[in-house]
């Protein structure tokens, strides 16, 4: 019997090799290895030494949060060369709340009201090419978004309703409307800049105040090691004090964004350390041969390539792709990232930017040790291929789900009704799949019984995503459960697509026979894989 406390660490020579994530096993949760760069779903980055360090020391004491906020921000301003600074509760609390100071600033008269703007002005201007997926943070503050795509638009939108110009930092550089151009406009109608740069690199001076923002915005948990609940702004002193005083602990708009002592100073000395400690330094220096090790266990793999990327302005890091020749390996890369979190040490890696014979590996949180691991598992997986691949199910389809149906599902609280229409051609189904307020494109298969289509519903900036499975009854009516997401169109990947967790859903037909009762047909298998279609009632 285990008499030892929970989330008590393990000691001993027969523990040494399993103690790291082991309070996550105490709770039945099995961490991994991470190639997915610092993805907020995957826990992002861990804090550095320095990092819990100063959050350890914090922890001692308790101090005034205002009377912190200001020496924080000050200390901020001479850290980046701006005007001040200011921690908030991550990068999607810093959008809301700096559209909350643009829009009330600090008068309590509006920022009691928000998100109620009417009679405000509540405009936020996002250049079209540069929609982004956190766009609701803005609106959360009661801002309406407007695109722009070209500066005759613009000067047409700056009508005395625009509160704030909202930019996504990695795109400036290839948009039609960059930070240069929309300067001039914003200048000369008093409109504050807001520069989303949540995954680029904070310096000093910052380059998006000394090219003109007022504001700008980075993630704190992401490649700088801070708290991974903080993000870090940075620009015009009277709009960070607005938005310091606009959320947690003050009692206004952004209460529920707090954050705390130990996180502040934390991200403070992230921000610190990663423009001027050596070891923040060496540990970039150390993606590179980390990335190396990796390749030197594939690259000479018959079939296999691999290559260094670089995203230049766009995020920090630099990452490995690893492609293979379909004719040398049968792989396919979902089924890899499926089975290479199934194995024990699990390994992550990245899904939306893999196709079908590829794989991209990130560099940041992976240990010298953990590249070897990784090298050795992909060098074993692309040598055995078979060891990977999945069992070939019998594609057959025994039933024709034509037609048009109508769809009740079932949230977590709440329900809805949808209609799809599907039109089935052997195995493949194509249709339109309809909501109380947009429609997309089906695609998908039927086997045997079993019935599994997409709906994806194209919208700005997050595209809709439904992903049925279901089972035809005797009936005639389908049933099963449907996975439920979104994400932009650069992410589109199976971990986003289903990012909203999943419902019940039930479906029966609409078209009828004469006499009333759902019509469902039935694939007939006739010898030489042909098929021929008959109704039964």
């Amino acid at each position: 019997m285990n008499t030892q406390p929970k989330f008590v660490r393990p000691s001993g020579p027969s523990t040494r090799d399993h103690t790291r994530g082991w309070i996550y096993r105490e709770l039945g949760v099995e961490p991994f290895i991470q190639c997915a760069g610092v993805r907020t779903i995957y826990g992002a980055s861990n804090p550095s030494d320095e990092v819990i360090a100063a959050m350890t020391a914090a922890a001692e004491a308790f101090v005034d949060m205002d009377e912190l906020a200001e020496a924080v921000g000050q200390r901020m301003a001479e850290l980046t060369g701006t005007e001040w600074g200011v921690i908030t509760a991550g990068t999607a609390a810093a959008l809301a709340l700096a559209t909350a100071a643009c829009i009330a600033g600090n008068n309590p008269e509006l920022m009691l009201r928000l998100p109620d703007t009417s009679g405000l002005r509540n405009k936020v201007l996002i250049p079209s090419d540069q929609r982004f997926a956190y766009e609701q943070a803005i609106r959360l503050a009661g801002a309406e978004i407007v695109g722009i795509a070209t500066t005759e638009e613009l000067a047409e939108a700056l009508d005395g309703t625009v509160a704030m110009l909202c930019l996504l930092g990695r795109m400036d550089a290839a948009s039609a409307l960059p930070l240069s151009s929309l300067l001039p406009f914003a200048r000369a109608h008093s409109i504050p800049i807001l520069v989303d740069a949540a995954g680029l690199s904070p310096e000093n001076p910052d380059r998006w105040i000394k090219n003109g923002a007022d504001l700008v915005v980075y993630a704190g948990g992401k490649y700088i090691r801070a708290p991974q609940s903080t993000a870090i702004v940075l620009g015009n002193e009277r709009l960070c004090k607005a938005i310091w005083w606009n959320g947690a602990p003050h009692q206004a708009f952004g209460r529920s964004m707090k954050v705390g002592k130990e996180e502040v100073l934390g991200a403070l000395v992230a921000l610190d350390r990663w423009i001027n400690f050596q070891s923040a330094k060496d540990e970039r220096e150390r993606w590179l041969p980390r990335l190396k090790r990796v390749d030197a266990y594939l690259s000479s793999l018959p079939g296999v390539k691999t290559e260094l990327l670089s995203w230049a302005g766009s995020v920090t890091a630099i990452r490995l792709k690893v492609s293979w020749d379909t004719g040398a390996i049968s792989l396919n890369a979902e089924d890899l990232r499926l089975a290479l979190l199934q194995q024990r040490p699990r390994i992550l890696i990245h899904d939306f930017w893999s196709t079908p014979t590829s794989i991209i590996l990130d560099p940041v949180n992976l240990s010298d040790d953990e590249a070897d691991i990784v090298g050795r598992t992909l060098a074993h997986a692309l040598r055995n291929p078979e060891s990977i691949a999945q069992p070939t199910a019998d594609l057959r389809a025994e039933v024709d789900v034509s037609g048009s149906w109508r769809l009740e599902i079932q949230f977590l609280h709440g329900s809805a009704t949808h209609h799809v229409s599907i039109q089935q051609n052997g195995v493949t189904i194509r249709g339109l799949h309809h909501t109380g307020s947009s429609s997309g494109g089906v695609s998908g298969v039927v086997h045997g019984r079993h019935i599994h289509f997409e709906a994806a519903h194209e919208r700005v900036p997050i595209w809709l995503f439904y992903g049925f499975d279901g089972e035809l009854a005797e009936d005639g009516s389908i049933s099963g459960t449907v996975r439920l997401g979104g994400t932009a169109n650069e992410h589109l990947g199976p971990v986003f697509k289903g990012q909203f967790g999943s419902a019940d859903w039930r479906a029966t037909i609409v078209n009828t026979t004469p006499d009333g009762s759902p019509e469902v047909r039935r694939q007939s298998q006739q010898p030489g894989g042909g098929s021929n279609e008959h109704s039964e009632r």
